[in-house]
């Protein structure tokens, strides 16, 4: 795996979303995909491997997402990486409190197809 890889970290707490999200991601083959299951194994990434991208879902076992998104905006070494969220959690108040913290794509699992999902990381990422 080449050095020019992006890495993203999955955060993802269903075992058979996580696969294929992950499976789609790697198959770009620029991507490096690091993958957490609970918010506190999120949070241990981001510390010891800083990813180039996060997409992290709301509903968490332990650590909700937006805990998470709280904690990476309000440190110097990690408010720039950015996140797309990526939940069932469709109500209007998440919405909000993911504006009020800062600007972050906010997308509903059941209505976006894992392709969206990749294009919407490479625009992010700036990769053509």
């Amino acid at each position: 795996m080449s050095n020019s890889n992006k890495k993203i970290l999955l955060v993802e707490d269903d075992p058979d979303l996580l696969f294929l999200m992950k499976k789609k991601l790697t198959d770009e083959h620029i991507f490096e995909v690091i993958t957490a299951e609970t918010g506190q194994q999120a949070l241990e990434l981001i510390n010891s491997q800083p990813p180039d991208l996060i997409l992290l879902d709301i509903l968490l076992p332990d650590i909700d997402g937006m805990t998470i998104l709280n904690d990476i905006s309000s440190r110097p070494e990690t408010k720039n990486i950015p996140v797309i969220i990526l939940s069932n959690l469709a109500d209007q108040g998440a919405f909000e409190q993911v504006a009020a913290i800062g600007h972050y794509e906010y997308l509903i699992k059941a209505k976006t197809e894992l392709q969206e999902v990749v294009k919407k990381i490479k625009i992010r990422l700036n990769i053509n």
